[in-house]
């Protein structure tokens, strides 16, 4: 009897243990991992801390990139905006220059520029797909299929340039270490939405202006780009490659003849020689930029 009243002890204190044991797993709130940064905070975190600034559009912040001139010389701050969809660091030749004009006295603010719109889809309901011989197309045959809506593209542009403006307007306090002349240098697609924002004088007039490849998407107004920059006054550097997207070689002619035309005085068009996925005509691209920027700005 004793012998099974030990045993009947043990079997209860056993049970008792497994219970609690269940209990404590089951009301110990598990140890959350460490919450990853978000993207949005920063993109360039391979960067030097003290590169790295942000400016807030929207209730959303975004990076912004400053790097200080280097040397005896201080003419002023270089801003740069790169090819829509990239980033204020977009590799390439942009970041290139970032990095490499602040030897010639040119402190480097680089911006994050717009998005573009992501690409249409072509999906078809089941319930929309025509019967046998019903016109299919509502597009022209011999024309692209639009990748968007044309109301959309028209607000998402306007979004854009919404987006460049508050950008741009921020833009005095974090450059106001940087005394001097301002240069604003941009590529593609934010080229030719900075170049719109100019003419409609939504943004205040650089010293100089750098375009590379400038170009709009929408026929309409890529064949506007033209008459758009031969009427700004300021000094113009446009930098057109061999391998720019065909909207801007396009137009590359006419922008030159119309600058003419106009006799705007300020203007220059450059050809390179090398496409810009060639690292030696980043160099060319650069040395042009110092030059024409020193001795338009008259900062030399």
């Amino acid at each position: 009897m004793p012998r099974i009243l030990s045993l009947l002890f043990c079997l209860i204190l056993g049970i008792t243990t497994i219970a609690t044991y269940a209990a404590d797993t089951t009301t110990t709130p598990p140890t959350s991992a460490p919450a990853e940064i978000s993207a949005k905070k920063s993109n360039h975190s391979y960067l030097p801390t003290n590169e790295i600034k942000q400016i807030t559009i929207d209730n959303q912040p975004y990076d912004l990139l400053v790097r200080p001139w280097e040397g005896k010389k201080k003419l002023g701050a270089a801003i740069i905006l790169p090819a829509t969809n990239g980033t204020a660091d977009a590799p390439g030749l942009m970041a290139f220059v970032r990095r490499n004009i602040n030897p010639a006295g040119w402190a480097s603010l680089s911006l994050t520029p717009p998005t573009e719109m992501p690409a249409a889809n072509f999906a078809t309901a089941a319930t929309e797909v025509t019967s046998p011989g019903a016109a299919q197309l509502s597009s022209p045959s011999n024309k692209p299929s639009p990748k968007i809506k044309p109301e959309d593209n028209s607000k998402h542009q306007q979004e854009q340039e919404d987006f460049l403006v508050k950008s741009m307007s921020q833009l005095d306090a974090v450059g106001a270490d940087y005394a001097g002349k301002r240069i604003l240098i941009t590529a593609d697609q934010s080229a030719g939405l900075l170049i719109s924002l100019l003419s409609q004088k939504k943004i205040a007039d650089p010293d100089v202006l750098i375009v590379i490849n400038p170009y709009r998407e929408d026929e309409q107004r890529n064949q506007a780009l033209a008459e758009q920059l031969a009427k700004l006054t300021l000094p113009i550097l446009d930098i057109q490659s061999p391998d720019g997207h065909p909207a801007s070689l396009e137009t590359a002619d006419n922008r030159k003849k119309l600058a003419v035309t106009l006799e705007s005085p300020n203007y220059r068009q450059t050809t390179l020689a090398l496409n810009l996925d060639n690292e030696s005509a980043w160099q060319n691209c650069l040395n042009a930029i110092k030059g024409f920027s020193a001795r338009m700005s008259g900062a030399q």
